[in-house]
């Protein structure tokens, strides 16, 4: 190769386009393309949702929200999740970027508004992971200590044990990384459907906690319009992290269409999963029971279904969810902050990448300290683990429904040209993603003004948030970073757009 020739693929390699007076870029790569298929994308669109943990940790909340009413909150929240879902599936096929909405935002409608949506994505999984980490340490408790279950510390230093390990697992590549993930997800979803049989055996024989009525399925039953609104906000945070799916775009087959698929199959998917377990599991045991059991409910439910082995079986299943939850938490946060890096919004080491797995290492330890940093916070939380694990729930939901909801608004003002080309664009492209926002904010809006969740959830979801534009000033002004003096782009013509 000339001389000429290297310069020239040198500047096509580079991901700084700074001057040279600019601090070199630490060495730095690609993420590894066609590494995923499109069921990879699925399984780690619900491995981030993580039906077994996720229940664990929001079916008590849920049910000291709604009392037995949680399947109408969860049923509301699937259609404005569908049309977000729709929405980041327009948004892969304009762009595909590991910074999915954060890359999205900035450039659809403003820096800013993108730079706070890719804070809010980072603060979730951070928060998420310690959701997820703390029923971890309850389970292995349950497993090896019993009388240690409820124990808040006992739960903190175990799972903190866990999220070192899967940090350390992560480094070895992304496709060892989904094999793992499909391993994890056939023995998870087969005990959990086991044990969905046995709760509605239950229900139907009158030997259950619980007899199914009416109240089940009304608003009134969920405490009316205060109790609807916590369970909806509840069930938003359920129902997040399958964008996860997103979140790996580069490194995905078909990285214009499977992605976008992936989302929706996923949401689609956990309508399902999260109805049918709800509904079989939730009147299994007393609502007292059910409330008190804080993060292993669903080991008090399998006792109760499978009195001999249930509960070790499930204590099981939720153990192994979750560290495949943690691991694509740091997955999703860790291309996230890559990506984020590439506009030196964040430390220019994340775009560190090894050369011969494809995996961004260095954003991936700092992800996972971070989220062991978080985790060691909720050791000093007032409260015992049911309360601790309610107010992340909640707060979850908060920011989650935040960035949703930015994501669709970016969406519809992108492609607002094309909405009228045809019925499909106006409906999938436009009105859908817009009702989906609106209902999200509403949703968040509802919470707020009937106090339907506490001040310390307000202060941990839209204080956090707010703290990211004065962070944003001082990276711009400070650290003189040109990423905020960009321009949005073009919006979408008509005859650039494709019908979904």
């Amino acid at each position: 190769m000339s001389q000429s020739s290297r310069q020239t693929a040198m500047r096509a390699n580079s991901v700084d386009t700074e001057s040279p007076a600019k601090t070199a870029m630490p060495p730095s790569g690609h993420l590894k393309a066609n590494a995923l298929s499109l069921s990879d994308a699925i399984i780690l669109g619900l491995a981030s949702s993580a039906p077994a943990q996720t229940m664990a940790v929001a079916l008590p909340a849920l049910v000291a929200a709604v009392g037995y009413a949680g399947l109408l909150p969860i049923a509301c929240a699937f259609v404005p999740m569908l049309g977000i879902a729709l929405a980041y599936q327009r948004l892969n096929r304009w762009e595909q970027s590991a910074g999915a909405t954060y890359t999205w935002v900035s450039k659809a409608l403003h820096p800013y508004l993108g730079f706070v949506a890719g804070w809010m994505i980072l603060l979730y999984y951070t928060l998420g992971t310690t959701s997820t980490t703390v029923p971890a340490g309850t389970y292995t408790l349950q497993l090896i200590a019993p009388a240690m279950a409820n124990n808040k510390l006992a739960a903190v230093a175990i799972g903190s044990l866990w999220n070192l390990l899967v940090t350390f697992l992560l480094l070895s590549g992304i496709e060892i990384a989904a094999r793992f993930q499909r391993a994890l997800a056939v023995f998870e979803y087969l005990v959990l459907f086991l044990f969905v049989v046995l709760g509605i055996r239950a229900l139907m024989s009158g030997h259950a906690a619980a007899r199914v009525t009416t109240a089940w399925f009304s608003v009134s039953g969920a405490g009316g319009v205060k109790g609807f609104a916590a369970g909806t906000l509840i069930a938003v945070f359920m129902y997040s992290g399958w964008d996860a799916a997103i979140y790996v775009n580069e490194e995905t087959k078909d990285k214009e269409s499977n992605p976008g698929r992936a989302a929706l199959s996923s949401v689609v998917i956990l309508l399902f999963v999260y109805c049918l377990i709800t509904f079989a599991y939730q009147g299994a045991v007393s609502r007292a029971a059910l409330q008190s059991s804080a993060g292993n409910a669903l080991a008090v439910i399998a006792q109760r279904l499978m009195p001999r082995s249930g509960s070790l079986l499930l204590s099981l299943v939720v153990l192994l969810g979750t560290v495949a939850c943690l691991q694509v938490a740091i997955v999703s946060s860790s291309r996230l902050g890559f990506a984020m890096a590439g506009d030196r919004v964040m430390p220019r080491f994340f775009r560190i990448v090894h050369p011969r797995t494809g995996s961004p290492w260095a954003v991936t330890l700092f992800m996972g300290g971070i989220n062991l940093v978080f985790l060691m916070l909720t050791a000093f939380e007032a409260g015992g683990v049911r309360e601790v694990l309610s107010n992340i729930a909640s707060a979850l939901g908060i920011i989650a429904s935040l960035f949703y909801a930015l994501t669709a608004i970016a969406a519809v003002w992108q492609y607002r040209a094309a909405l009228f080309r045809n019925v499909g664009n106006f409906i999938f492209g436009g009105l859908w993603p817009a009702l989906g926002a609106v209902s999200l904010l509403a949703i968040v809006v509802e919470a707020v003004l009937t106090r339907a969740v506490s001040t310390s959830v307000l202060w941990a979801g839209l204080g956090a948030t707010a703290i990211a534009l004065p962070v944003a000033v001082g990276i711009r002004y400070i650290g003189k970073v040109p990423f905020f003096s960009q321009s949005p782009r073009n919006q979408i013509q008509p005859d650039q757009a494709r019908q979904i």
